[in-house]
């Protein structure tokens, strides 16, 4: 049997040429690719010893290649931290799984490898970016309070029971963004009195004011009590109520990304995974909604602003389809579309 040469150039397998580019054509249409995925090149070296037999340093040295191929991308990619270089080198193996030789063999005393590596940057990109505390979201600002019809001091009542539950944070006084700024307004109105059982009707409202609809909120409730006072305080725990509900909704925390035109679906998945990957501070997306205009909404956590998110998404590709950032919408909303 022929020996091998010491010398090999040779990929990790053959196919016929073109069902090799149908299978790619195909991976990138499945969303298999990553979508910055980038070819970087690497070279690694060994040497043979009474220890180390050829084959062992063959294996030694293509294992050097593809790392030295990662620490390439690294230098492109940015300066990065040296914890978080370390950290990403370490498993080097995994971030360069998808490698084609070119090159492998040896002279007898050193083995060499070259093999070029398909690595994701926009995913390494966000592995480099240091870790940071979430940012605290400055949270809803109550700016001011108006009461109407309704018992002196409810209006005040209602303010420090969601000042307290965290709902809201006292403003007044201090210097408040547009955005965070909201206000409070009861109104209470007695609608008469019922003959049997005897008793009063109040009808209240309880709004609360603030910049774009998810700022706003607000309820309208009746209550039925002995005399006046007690059905207006009636009314007005159940309004008040209501909107502490939609308002603990609000305050939930996460970005949510509205997409108009989304479909196919597929098209969907693949964004939601290139967002967690590749978008700096997107700690996890998922879908949120599905408008019946056929939108999809998407929420997103993590330490972002909506200007921050809407900045970062041009940067973003999607394969398949094109990411349009439009507009944003709220304090945490981004309208965008695919197309």
């Amino acid at each position: 049997m022929p020996g091998h040469p010491r010398g090999e150039t040779f990929g990790r397998g053959r196919a016929p040429r073109g069902l090799a580019a149908a299978a790619s054509l195909l991976a990138v249409l499945l969303g298999g690719l990553p979508a910055w995925a980038a070819p970087f090149a690497g070279t690694g070296h060994a040497p043979i010893s009474e220890k180390v037999d050829s084959l062992k340093a063959r294996n030694q040295a293509l294992e050097r290649a593809r790392r030295a191929a990662l620490e390439a991308a690294l230098e492109q990619v940015g300066p990065p931290d040296a914890v978080q270089r370390k950290k990403i080198l370490d498993d080097a193996t995994v971030w360069t799984r998808s490698y084609r030789v070119l090159q492998q063999g040896d002279d007898g005393a050193t083995a060499t490898a070259v093999v070029s590596v398909e690595i994701d940057t926009g995913r390494l990109s966000k592995a480099l970016a240091l870790p940071v505390a979430p940012a605290a979201k400055e949270g809803p600002a109550l700016v001011a309070v108006r009461g109407e019809g309704c018992a002196e001091g409810a209006a005040e009542a209602v303010a420090q029971r969601w000042i307290k539950a965290g709902l809201l944070r006292d403003g007044r006084g201090g210097t408040i963004s547009a955005a965070s700024a909201r206000t409070l307004e009861l109104r209470c109105r007695e609608l008469g009195t019922v003959a049997y059982p005897r008793g009063v009707v109040v009808e209240a409202a309880v709004v609360l004011r603030g910049e774009g609809r998810d700022g706003a909120a607000s309820a309208t409730a009746t209550g039925f009590a002995p005399d006046a006072a007690a059905a207006a305080a009636s009314a007005l725990e159940s309004a008040s109520n209501q909107v502490s509900g939609a308002m603990s909704v609000q305050t939930a925390g996460g970005l949510r990304l509205r997409l108009t035109t989304p479909w196919p679906a597929a098209r969907v998945r693949r964004l939601e995974r290139v967002i967690a990957e590749s978008v700096i501070g997107a700690q996890a997306v998922k879908v949120a909604a599905v408008g019946g205009d056929g939108s999809v909404t998407l929420k997103i956590d993590g330490p972002l602003s909506a200007a921050e998110l809407q900045e970062r998404l041009a940067a973003v590709q999607v394969p398949g389809a094109t990411l349009v950032a439009l507009e944003v919408e709220a304090p945490d909303v981004v309208h965008a579309r695919l197309q």
